[in-house]
């Protein structure tokens, strides 16, 4: 296996990839077991009862953007920036939930971790190969 200076640039790259979505993992969790585990606040009368679920529309969008944005980027920095508004945008839904949910705010917590979840970096090595060039047949 070649260990030159390419492959060690790979790794270096992939690795920021995983600490970037780890570090937005771990640190929703590690603001929902400090601060959002406290008692529910009262509920305010005449509130609009949706007005709860306002962590929804982010996590919305985080979708959009792995679905269907996200796959057909080619270069990695486009495709970086990409999983940066997509992983912020659900760690919007769970910070929303925690602060503001009321009573969904577990509901929220869970529905934004799993909105990171489905950007765990497993085929951003993609970005970094090289494209194949000419004619190749059967393909």
């Amino acid at each position: 296996m070649n260990t030159g200076p390419d492959i060690q640039r790979l790794k270096t790259q992939l690795m920021i990839w995983w600490i970037i979505w780890a570090s937005i993992f771990t640190g929703l969790i590690v603001i929902y077991a400090f601060l959002g585990r406290g008692p529910l606040p009262p509920a305010v009368p005449g509130a609009n009862p949706f007005a709860n679920l306002v962590g929804l529309v982010p996590l919305f969008v985080s979708v959009v953007i792995r679905w269907l944005v996200w796959p057909r980027s080619t270069e990695p920095r486009s495709a970086l920036v990409l999983f940066i508004i997509g992983l912020a945008l659900a760690e919007a839904c769970g910070l929303l939930g925690i602060f503001l949910g009321g009573p969904y705010r577990e509901d929220l917590f869970v529905l934004g971790v799993l909105g990171i979840a489905q950007f765990v970096p497993l085929n951003v090595r993609r970005f970094y190969e090289p494209k194949p060039q000419g004619f190749i047949p059967n393909n």
